[in-house]
């Protein structure tokens, strides 16, 4: 942990002094302590650190969705992305962007957190009222995730800004982040991460199959649906904050399954460490590659995860 925490420490020290724009360290430090109305405490301030906190709720998020899905649907393979709920998520708040172009990040978060909703709704009906095997479940998902994702571009390609509306959403990335994002994230953050953790213990005893759970008092359907309630909104507010980043939530769980175990109770505030730290370190290499201008941070998280499914497939074959 103390080596995570250092790595967290260091990526988000390198964020904050690192873009299109250098900014030595002691004048990051000074625009963090005194503030002011400097050139580097503005950027600091209105445009690196909203950056940074965005990007660490975005990674916590999708890597706490993933882990969920993982245990609950025992696959290894369920991710967010892969299984539809991101697209989904996207789905609605493309929706919301086309119909009301001025809606605020509140608005907009709510369809999203609604969206993210409907596709572990879809996930559930899928999964245990279909009774499949978790190849089965992957190859719907896939199938759910590409139907969601034509309408999204249909839907966005049908605006008049289409090119504003695309670049950032539909790979996924961070360019705007704000305050604003924030607040109208933390909102759903805070009780979604509350549920995953209280349903932790839950988690663990579901792990030995329905009938073992159900004798030791854990009610498997009603535990399904709190879990993907949690799930939904963890990645219907990663969407509304940073669109279709894919990925993270597949990546994160297995690495911190890695130090940590399997335990939930465990494997829950890893994985979102992890997933923090994974988007953190993706942006600021989005920001560096090409500087001064940057590219859509999903690129590299892509870049990531494609090569580790492919590694996951050929392990588990």
């Amino acid at each position: 942990m103390g080596g995570a925490t250092a790595a967290a420490l260091a990526l988000v020290a390198a964020n904050l002094a690192l873009g299109a724009v250098a900014i030595a360290p002691a004048s990051v430090i000074d625009a963090l302590v005194r503030g002011g109305d400097g050139f580097a405490a503005r950027v600091v301030w209105d445009i690196r650190l909203p950056r940074v906190l965005d990007a660490m709720a975005v990674g916590a998020a999708l890597a706490t969705a993933g882990a969920l899905l993982q245990v609950i649907t025992r696959n290894p393979l369920a991710d967010p992305t892969i299984l539809g709920v991101s697209a989904a998520a996207g789905l609605a708040s493309a929706t919301a962007l086309v119909l009301w172009p001025l809606a605020g990040p509140g608005a907009l978060t709510a369809a999203a957190v609604a969206g993210g909703l409907v596709g572990a709704g879809v996930i559930f009906v899928i999964a245990w009222q279909g009774i499949v095997s978790p190849l089965r479940l992957t190859l719907a998902g896939v199938a759910v995730a590409a139907f969601f994702g034509a309408a999204i571009v249909a839907l966005l390609a049908s605006s008049r800004t289409f090119l504003q509306l695309s670049l950032g959403f539909l790979v996924g990335g961070l360019y705007g982040s704000t305050w604003a994002q924030l607040g109208a994230a933390l909102p759903w953050l805070v009780p979604a991460f509350a549920l995953a953790l209280l349903a932790a213990n839950r988690l663990n005893v579901l792990a030995l199959g329905d009938e073992v759970a159900a004798g030791l008092g854990v009610a498997p359907t009603p535990t399904r649906l709190l879990v993907l309630a949690a799930t939904g909104a963890l990645t219907g507010v990663a969407v509304a904050i940073a669109g279709l980043v894919s990925f993270v939530g597949l990546v994160s769980p297995h690495l911190a399954r890695y130090a940590v175990g399997h335990d939930a109770r465990r494997l829950l505030p890893a994985s979102a460490l992890t997933g923090a730290l994974l988007v953190l370190a993706a942006d600021l290499v989005a920001r560096l590659v090409v500087r001064p201008a940057e590219i859509p941070m999903g690129i590299v998280t892509a870049a990531i995860g494609a090569p580790f499914l492919l590694f996951l497939l050929r392990v588990r074959r």
